[in-house]
């Protein structure tokens, strides 16, 4: 409810204005204080890095009374908030977003949901003209210094989104398309947004050092809103995290979920048969099926060298919790048709991640499949093999880094596929000590007594709900 203290206040930034647009600027104004008020409530409650961005943009522009000056900009403000009147999440999106934050699920996956329920928020406000009509309303307005300054933040903001469409389509990942804006938004706040920052600073100074004679009515004050606008101004940079994931994820290629590959048929020929037919189905397209996992390690180098990998080159996991983690596959097409395959694991707050393509090439007037860890140059030549009862083997054979051979010194990875029953599939993929000569064998078994399986990752995958 707009009382005379809002009035008095809003006459302050628009002493020209008429009675009942001093009311109006003062009704919007109360209600860019009560999103942020709902803003700061539900990402106390839901956090992750880009949300972080969000608030310091809510203070930013809420101590920049811009809502009260623009009816459109207080649009966009309602457009884009994550949550209704009554504190909960609007749509789906946002829905899948607090579900996976109360679930405590990694950030990496709580930032990735962020970024899709308010990429589609953003798609709605384009589809709806609401960013045409506050350029317009700009444009009328062209000569007040204010209205320049609300134009500045519109494009160092929603205006540097310039990719948020093709992330919708699939064809880039959100982080990639958000990283593009940050980079954009960061570049034109740097050549001109000057006067901008001065704004802001200004107004968090004023609020800080000026006495209020507000009554307390549940809404930010401007003070609290100057200190949070310090506080995210400081740990924003966190989201920078995201930026760099985007930066990896630009090449992954398009979204597959409703796409399949023949990858055992090419590389079998009739012998596909041969296989059960749920596992044909699963390697034409892992993204459809909802899976779990489990991972042993059996000796301490075992250990060792998974914790190594993990670190080093960003790929796998070396905690071995007790039962089963959740797990999700997903699927990409890169530009040559081939398969970007990436396994996605979920230690509580932790992300794990192996992440490869797979491909099919001749190899002697025969096809052969291969594994190619694209940003360590790593390929692996894989043998595919039927195996009794309907399953499968994939077992690597030849290594190369950067086109050189490298030896193996006798350790095989090898995953057997076979279905249990009707509705779950189980593939356990064992890292394995098999040296080939005898001199190897016996080095290994009976000087360092090392066990055949050294380790071993299991998978189980769910047939009956699959997509």
């Amino acid at each position: 409810m707009v009382e005379s203290y809002d009035l008095e206040a809003a006459r302050a930034y628009v002493p020209r204005a008429s009675p009942d647009e001093i009311k109006a600027f003062a009704r919007r104004q109360l209600r860019a204080r009560w999103r942020l008020g709902a803003l700061i409530g539900f990402y106390r409650r839901n956090p992750c890095r880009m949300a972080r961005i969000h608030l310091l943009t809510a203070a930013a522009v809420t101590l920049g009374r811009f809502c009260g000056f623009s009816p459109t900009f207080d649009a966009i403000g309602e457009a884009l908030m994550p949550v209704g009147e009554d504190g909960s999440p609007r749509g789906e999106g946002w829905q899948a977003y607090e579900a996976a934050c109360v679930s405590l699920r990694p950030l990496e996956m709580r930032d990735e949901l962020w970024m899709a329920a308010h990429v589609r928020d953003m798609e709605v406000l384009r589809n709806d003209g609401i960013d045409r009509a506050f350029y317009l309303e700009c444009d009328g307005n062209r000569d007040d210094p204010t209205w320049r300054l609300l134009r500045q933040h519109m494009e160092m903001t929603l205006g540097a989104r310039l990719m948020d469409h093709h992330a919708l389509e699939g064809a880039i990942a959100y982080e990639t398309a958000m990283a593009q804006g940050m980079a954009t938004a960061l570049s034109r706040i740097v050549r001109a947004g000057s006067k901008l920052i001065h704004r802001y600073a200004y107004e968090a100074m004023k609020a800080l050092v000026l006495p209020s004679r507000e009554p307390s009515r549940g809404l930010p004050s401007y003070r609290g809103t100057a200190l949070l606008l310090a506080l995210y101004s400081c740990n924003a940079w966190t989201a920078s995290a995201v930026y760099r994931r985007g930066i990896r994820l630009r090449d992954r290629g398009l979204v597959a979920d409703d796409d399949a590959w023949p990858l055992l048929a090419q590389v079998l020929g009739d012998r596909v048969n041969e296989i059960h037919p749920a596992i044909v189905r699963f390697y034409g397209n892992p993204s459809r099926f909802p899976v779990r996992a489990r991972l042993e390690l059996r000796t301490l180098p075992a250990r060792f060298w998974s914790r190594a990998a993990t670190f080093l080159i960003g790929q796998g996991f070396y905690e071995t919790p007790e039962g089963e983690i959740d797990a999700r596959f997903r699927v990409f097409r890169r530009g040559d048709d081939s398969m970007h395959f990436v396994r996605e694991l979920y230690l509580g707050d932790r992300l794990r991640v192996f992440d490869s393509d797979f491909v099919v090439r001749s190899v002697d007037g025969r096809p052969r499949l291969f594994e190619v860890f694209v940003d360590n140059g790593i390929e692996v030549e894989m043998r595919v093999e039927p195996i009794l009862g309907g399953g499968l083997v994939i077992r690597g054979e030849r290594v190369r880094v950067r086109g050189i051979p490298v030896p193996r010194f006798g350790i095989v990875v090898e995953f057997r596929s076979r279905v249990e029953d009707h509705h779950c599939l189980a593939i356990d993929g064992a890292l394995l000590m098999r040296p080939t000569s005898r001199w190897g064998r016996f080095v290994a078994r009976s000087l360092l007594r090392r066990p055949e399986e050294l380790g071993a990752i299991h998978y189980r995958v769910e047939l009956g709900r699959a997509r």
